[in-house]
């Protein structure tokens, strides 16, 4: 059995007070034993299945953990806002190679704690291309400026660091989340991580054994890097009273996500939000069917429970029928299994009541069911207390059908994919447009109306409707035009988005410049 200590101010901290993390696998086909286990474990026994069942152990800290590590961040925060930028990049590219060199150890972490192995292997693309070498010498580049020259007046732009950053990532998909959060070490500020209660093995493995390796073989001081692990509220309260916390990153749903946004910002620091997703799709008439099939397909990845995933597509009424039986195939040969078995991408559904409640308000509005629909067990057999869900397609012959689904206007966080038609039939009434001009209007009017704003992607191959995609869809962090919908890119950011997506000031987010702030200088010979 593993044993995860926290970390603060340098040092490992046992605190005697620990929390039990069973494989996965065990927990979903034989609960009742590991249940056993990890009771008997609490009571101070050692039953004898306790390595088969259990994968590890972690402490837990209380309040005074917290102020710990606000304090040991603040202090190093001192000296380390005064590293200069080739330094902060020289860590970033040893936190790269780290991150290669413990790929398999943080796949294998991934995989313990439920995700499916190609949910995974997507999971660490996302997190080797964002902190790619490229990437970060383009990061580089920005931090400062020389902007021009006026007479004997020298003018440089320069991002300055935020200070304390604290990291809330989500319960979902933590390590991988919270990674993105490295670009704070980039611009100069300290960092206290707070993994999920339940699932914090990847994200402490990957800040422990990558982020701060890399941080203290360049110099750091101590408490650059802080790892906590205790109940969110009364941590996230400590963070909202302390004068030495500047900024806090926050995943989660979005309207509770919103709420501690405004917490954040009454007490005087920076929110910065990455919540909740409602990603769309879009498929033109000239469209590779076989590729555009093959992006949304990643739409079931871990069930659909992943922010950035498509959950709508929006469908050309000329190729329509088409793409429901392209999609219609792929779904129904997907594999439904645990989470080791490398044939299988989906997971066991947390939202299983709304996903039956989306079902049936999307049936009453004239949604057909093309596949899927039923609770299964992790063999694929249908199940009444299964804790998976078969994939599931929804056929929409008309978006004025669409618009007030909830599987179109809300996130579906559970294997359900609306496939809408969008028609030209009322073309009649926008005098000077032909069908494709009406159709697009529609697809843009979707996008603009969309209350979310993570990622948008679109499958087109005529010049003039991919210049009036990237041109007029407006509403999203990321818009990806005949490329996976899920894909990274380098340069871009893997994260951030507009409206429910990432509040009031929602974008997307290089966290290296949103938890520093940009100062002019004006130097004059």
């Amino acid at each position: 059995m593993e044993n995860y200590t926290l970390l603060v101010g340098g040092k490992e901290i046992d605190t005697g007070n620990y929390e039990y993390y069973p494989y996965a696998c065990k927990a979903i086909f034989d609960f009742k034993a590991v249940r056993t286990v990890i009771k008997e474990l609490k009571r101070g026994s050692i039953p004898e299945k306790t390595d088969e069942y259990v994968y590890a152990r972690y402490s837990v800290g209380d309040e005074n953990i917290c102020q710990d590590a606000i304090k040991a961040a603040y202090e190093a925060s001192k000296v380390y806002r005064h590293f200069s930028i080739d330094k902060r990049h020289k860590i970033a590219v040893d936190i790269h190679d780290l991150l290669l060199r413990h790929k398999k150890q943080i796949i294998e972490l991934f995989i313990v704690e439920g995700h499916p192995l190609k949910l995974a292997e997507w999971e660490f693309e996302g997190m080797a291309k964002g902190f790619s070498v490229e990437s970060l010498n383009f990061f580089k580049e920005e931090m400062k400026r020389n902007i021009g020259v006026s007479g004997n007046e020298k003018l440089y732009l320069v991002r300055r660091p935020d200070g304390v950053v604290c990291l809330s990532p989500p319960k979902n998909a933590p390590a991988s989340n919270s990674f993105v959060a490295a670009g704070a070490l980039f611009s100069g500020n300290t960092i206290i991580v707070k993994p999920p209660f339940r699932t914090p093995l990847a994200t402490t493995y990957v800040w422990k054994n990558v982020v701060d390796k890399a941080a203290r073989m360049n110099g750091v001081p101590p408490g650059t890097v802080n790892i906590i692990i205790g109940n969110s509220d009364s941590f996230m309260d400590e963070w909202l009273k302390s004068r030495d916390v500047n900024d806090i990153i926050h995943f989660g749903i979005s309207d509770k996500g919103i709420e501690i946004g405004q917490k954040i910002f009454a007490a005087g620091k920076k929110p910065i939000l990455e919540l909740s997703g409602n990603d769309l799709l879009f498929v033109w008439k000239d469209a590779d069917i076989n590729q555009a099939a093959k992006s949304l397909m990643d739409a079931f990845l871990g069930s659909t429970q992943i922010c950035m995933v498509p959950k709508n597509a929006l469908i050309h009424e000329d190729i329509f029928d088409c793409f429901c039986d392209e999609m219609a195939k792929r779904a129904k040969a997907l594999k439904i299994g645990l989470p080791d078995d490398p044939e299988t991408c989906l997971s066991p559904v947390i939202k299983i009541p709304q996903f039956f409640e989306f079902l049936e308000d999307a049936k009453s509005k004239g949604a057909v069911v093309i596949c899927g629909g039923h609770r299964v067990n992790y063999n694929g057999k249908v199940d009444t207390n299964g804790i998976y869900l078969e994939p599931t397609l929804l056929k929409i012959d008309d978006e004025r059908k669409a618009v007030d689904m909830l599987c179109v206007v809300e996130e579906n966080f559970f294997p359900l994919i609306p496939l809408v038609k969008i028609t030209g039939n009322s073309v009649k009434k926008f005098q000077g447009l032909d069908k494709d001009d009406v159709i697009f209007s529609k697809m843009a009017c979707f996008a603009d109306c969309n209350a979310y704003g993570l990622r948008i992607s679109a499958w087109v191959k005529s010049k003039k409707f991919i210049d009036k995609f990237a041109s007029e869809m407006m509403n999203s962090g990321l818009l990806r035009i005949n490329s996976r919908h899920v894909g990274f890119s380098f340069y871009i950011a893997t994260h951030g988005g507009t409206k429910k997506s990432g509040g009031p000031f929602g974008e997307m987010n290089y966290i290296w410049a949103k938890t520093s702030h940009l100062q002019g200088i004006s130097i004059t010979d």
